[in-house]
């Protein structure tokens, strides 16, 4: 067994990591969402003096919760450390909780294809330490390939063809133009009846504390927007597609398949191996016509869980 570590820490400490963090589990992204009420518990290497497990929780009551106005908050780890050093941070973790009469300990876990290794020990584990699936949603993972055209269905190429042929363009815009992006979508959300999680305020803090990982994209016909998106890289190899939507004027050209390729194309100039399409649901029940969709695209459906344990006294 190797030699860790365990220990609850100060959640803003700097800390050096033997793994790539996501950006939902950066101390700065975290603080940005309020800087009470956050714990934080890591195994650290001995030697080393890196961190080879994480994992913050944000309490409230008698609650632990690992995502808070994020899309996930996971348990994230170094691949190279045993399965052992990984099934006593929970035991670690669930101790300390108890112990400060936290009753309820609520994980999010990123989507499993992610590192569907590491998602299929973590999870067994969450399982085995009595954990139950409270929320399961579907996500759909777009490899990134040599060509974006390959991996898509017969309609979506005839889609594409259309968009192609009417001469439409995708511009990538600075961040200081992210909120004329986002009062685009949020007007096409709005006229559907459907919100966004986030206010232009909320996203516009992050992007300024974080400018390098969100990316606004437009695409026009002649000098009109009809179709646009966020997406935020996670990680130096994960683009999450996070807000997407198009004016409903042009719904015969199904502008998002050429959003989708504009996205495609800048992950195969950046050295990102994967497009997170995000989830497909409604009231918390698959919605059945946005997953085709992202299935016809070449998407692999992928579970996105949520965890939950009711800690014993």
């Amino acid at each position: 067994m190797e030699d860790f570590i365990f220990h609850e820490s100060d959640p803003w400490e700097v800390r050096a990591f033997d793994f790539e963090p996501t950006l939902f589990h950066n101390p700065e992204f975290l603080a940005l969402k309020g800087k009470s009420g956050w714990r934080s518990f890591v195994a650290s290497h001995l030697k080393q003096k890196k961190v080879v497990v994480s994992l913050f929780l944000h309490v409230e009551h008698d609650v632990a919760n690992s995502s808070r106005q994020s899309p996930f908050g996971n348990i994230e780890f170094s691949s190279d450390i045993l399965p052992e050093t990984l099934y006593k941070f929970l035991e670690f973790v669930e101790g300390k909780l108890r112990l400060s009469g936290i009753r309820k300990i609520v994980i999010k876990a990123s989507p499993f294809h992610y590192d569907a290794a590491k998602s299929g020990l973590l999870q067994t584990f969450l399982f085995n330490k009595g954990y139950k699936v409270v929320e399961a949603e579907v996500d759909a993972i777009l490899p990134i390939t040599a060509s974006f055209e390959d991996g898509l269905n017969r309609l979506e190429t005839r889609h594409l063809k259309k968009c192609l042929e009417s001469d439409l363009r995708y511009i990538f815009h600075p961040v200081k133009e992210l909120e004329n992006i986002y009062s685009f979508i949020h007007s096409c959300r709005q006229r559907k009846g459907y919100p966004l999680s986030m206010t232009s305020e909320e996203l516009l803090l992050s992007a300024g504390r974080f400018p390098d990982r969100y990316l606004p994209v437009g695409v026009y016909y002649q000098n009109e927007l009809i179709a646009a998106s966020i997406a935020v890289r996670i990680t130096s190899d994960i683009l999450y597609n996070f807000y997407a939507d198009h004016a409903a004027a042009y719904d015969h050209l199904s502008p998002v398949v050429f959003v989708v390729k504009a996205l495609h194309d800048y992950c195969q100039k950046s050295s990102i191996r994967m497009l997170d399409m995000g989830t497909s649901a409604l009231d918390r029940q698959p919605n059945f016509g946005l997953l085709n969709f992202k299935l016809r695209l070449g998407g692999i459906p992928t579970p996105k869980l949520t965890f939950e344990k009711t800690v014993e006294v």
